[in-house]
């Protein structure tokens, strides 16, 4: 089996069927497509096994109760059989030369990823640059610093559908149960051990998914709770920039992502209708005993994207929980007023 195609799916009725023949209709025959429902509600499951029974020879359908997308993608790697790995998410869709086209590169040059573009759904052809190397290039030793910079410092180099990855450097065989809670990041967070693994990895120009934007997906939640997945996220993050040998200016933009975005955190509690001041306390709280615990942005100089997120950082290290919450609920009165006048 040369290509393993696995979907972690969850009540996705609406887009999967598209995605399930985004991928049947390869040009290349040696794969098997792994679906594990992970704990539906809708329709999802039975459409799965109704693709099964359709496709024996390609399609294999696992259920199971509801574990959240990390622990499922985990399981489907246990599960798979293929020499290199897809990720291909239920609501999105893959296009037919995939397979054929990285095959040929795979079967040209062996690396051990290959990384390539993708673009949105509703805008076909606008492909979202993912690497700044040529096109076809191979990359190992110390060049691969470049990924490892764009990986934990920038946005597009995140997603593991855009990567085809070598089974063979995969930690398959970790134990990932105490990270069930990591929902936003969880991409990068299997990314890191995979690529410091990789001794080669190509980049590709090409386009070959089509990723969908839902205003309800986990990715563009606007939770606080995100909060606790981020958390665990940033301190593998941590963990591998000391290994990477990131200079002290990269480890200033890391350290300065991780304070603005746990300032982003604290807005959107206080800015939470269902939260009350009680609760946004021990919100902060949480923040600074990890923080105590394992300081990852705080102890250090760090840079903050205005100076109303510098005031709010202030506050929340000095635990000055009420003039913080009464900042950040005048400030974004101030905000919304002004914005409502000028939509007048």
């Amino acid at each position: 089996m040369f290509f393993s195609v696995l979907i972690p799916l969850h009540n996705a009725e609406k887009y999967f069927p598209e995605c399930m023949d985004s991928v049947l209709v390869q040009d290349f025959d040696d794969y098997e497509i792994v679906v594990i429902d992970d704990g539906s509600t809708d329709n999802s499951g039975a459409i799965a096994d109704e693709y099964q029974k359709n496709n024996p020879e390609h399609v294999r359908v696992i259920h199971q109760e509801n574990t959240g997308v990390l622990l499922t993608r985990r399981r489907l790697l246990q599960e798979s059989k293929g020499e290199y790995i897809l990720w291909v998410d239920a609501d999105d869709a893959v296009k037919p030369e995939m397979m054929k086209d990285l095959h040929g590169e795979i079967t040209d040059k062996s690396p051990d990823v290959i990384v390539c573009n993708f673009e949105f759904y509703d805008k076909p052809g606008k492909t979202v640059c993912s690497l700044p190397l040529p096109d076809k290039a191979v990359v190992k030793g110390k060049e691969k610093h470049d990924v490892y910079t764009k990986l934990l410092l920038g946005r597009d180099m995140n997603e593991l559908w855009t990567k085809c990855i070598k089974r063979s450097i995969i930690d398959i065989d970790a134990d990932y149960s105490d990270y069930k809670h990591v929902r936003n990041g969880d991409d990068r967070f299997c990314l890191m051990p995979i690529l410091d693994a990789a001794e080669s990895i190509e980049h590709l120009e090409a386009s070959y998914y089509r990723y969908r934007i839902l205003p309800e997906s986990i990715t563009h939640s606007k939770n606080h709770l995100g909060y606790y997945s981020s958390r665990t996220v940033f301190e593998r993050m941590i963990e591998y920039i000391e290994k990477w040998d990131f200079t002290e200016k990269e480890c200033l933009s890391l350290r300065s992502m991780f304070a603005n975005q746990f300032v982003d955190y604290a807005v959107k509690c206080a800015n939470n209708p269902e939260v009350d001041y009680k609760t946004f306390c021990g919100f902060i709280d949480d923040i600074l005993e990890d923080e105590k615990k394992k300081p990852i942005f705080s102890g250090s100089q760090v840079m903050f994207k205005s100076k109303v997120y510098r005031r709010y950082y202030r506050l929340m290290m000095k635990r000055q929980s009420f003039r913080l919450y009464r900042n950040i609920k005048m400030i974004t009165k101030i905000h919304r007023m002004k914005s409502k006048k000028q939509r007048r």
